[in-house]
């Protein structure tokens, strides 16, 4: 049983990996690591680096909690 090995079809992709990249820019949920102010909208398992008190922080649905790190 034979087959046809048909080479990479590079413009596509390049498509595929454009496509992927736009989807990334357009995100509305993003979170920098860098980020001193609290998201407006946070969803529980949200995590920020709080530049204020240099701490990680994580979110439970009520309060931003302190990560310990290790």
């Amino acid at each position: 049983m034979g087959y046809i090995n048909q080479p990479l079809d590079l413009r596509r992709f390049a498509q595929d990996i454009y496509e992927r990249l736009r989807k990334l820019e357009t995100a509305t949920r993003f979170t920098a690591p860098n980020v001193a102010v609290e998201p407006t909208y946070p969803r529980i398992g949200d995590i920020i680096y709080n530049t204020d008190i240099e701490k990680l922080q994580y979110y439970d649905g009520t309060n931003w909690i302190e990560i310990a790190v290790v």
